[in-house]
């Protein structure tokens, strides 16, 4: 069940921004859930991310390179403004919140759907443990790639919005037995290639023995279901 079509209070969409959008999987889904769609527009700081995402979305979407430090929009231009997944992917997370509020109208819709860290078994957190895997390799190699946030950090982030209206809630994505072994197929998969790449490179010895000890615990132990932060308000009049 899509989470945003069983709250009736925010079913306007209008003219949609999806900041770092990555293949634009989000925007299509809020397209889907919302009405009254004027113009989905989704920004990426990477020409890859926007090349597959054009792809993907086909006709209607708007895609561009795009830096969310210096959305290229003027104030108060949107009536929804959405990030998921990526907030401990960026440099600066207050800078680029800061910047989606300026050009949301006031008003208007703030979206933000994360992942978390929680103390559950290993387990239950299959997916974040990969996910500090690949960050952390990806930050040896020079690339932005934070650890998960906790569920108090993803708040203390959105409180600074000074948001009104505001709903907070969890939710599971959940798949039939079939995509998550698609899924789990697909992170094992990649993990793999990344060892191999580290080894062909002479990679960190401890890295490569902390991904292999990762591939070996979750093909034992399987998928759960992620589960997502989300958090939606409106920006103060």
């Amino acid at each position: 069940m899509d989470p945003l079509k069983e709250r009736p209070q925010f079913v306007h969409g209008g003219r949609i921004l999806d900041v770092a959008t990555g293949h634009g999987q989000f925007l299509r889904m809020l397209v889907r859930a919302f009405d009254d769609i004027i113009e989905p527009i989704g920004i990426d700081t990477s020409e890859e991310n926007i090349r597959i995402a054009r792809r993907e979305c086909g006709d209607g979407f708007h895609l561009e390179i795009m830096d969310g430090e210096k959305i290229a929009f003027p104030d108060d231009h949107f009536d929804t403004v959405s990030i998921r997944h990526s907030l401990h992917h960026l440099a600066n997370i207050e800078a680029v919140l800061a910047e989606m509020k300026r050009v949301l109208r006031p008003g208007g819709l703030f979206i933000v759907c994360e992942v978390f860290q929680s103390p559950e078994t290993e387990r239950e957190n299959s997916e974040r443990h990969l996910h500090h895997w690949w960050a952390a390799v990806d930050r040896v190699e020079g690339r932005i790639h934070n650890e998960t946030l906790t569920r108090a950090e993803v708040l203390r982030y959105v409180d600074q919005l000074g948001l009104v209206e505001t709903d907070v809630f969890e939710h599971i994505d959940e798949y039939g037995d079939d995509r998550r072994e698609m899924i789990l197929t697909h992170m094992m998969n990649r993990t793999r290639g990344i060892i191999e790449r580290l080894r062909e490179n002479g990679g960190s010895t401890e890295l490569i023995r902390r991904g292999e000890k990762l591939v070996a615990t979750f093909d034992r132990l399987g998928y759960v279901d992620e589960t997502s932060l989300y958090v939606l308000g409106r920006k103060a009049a």
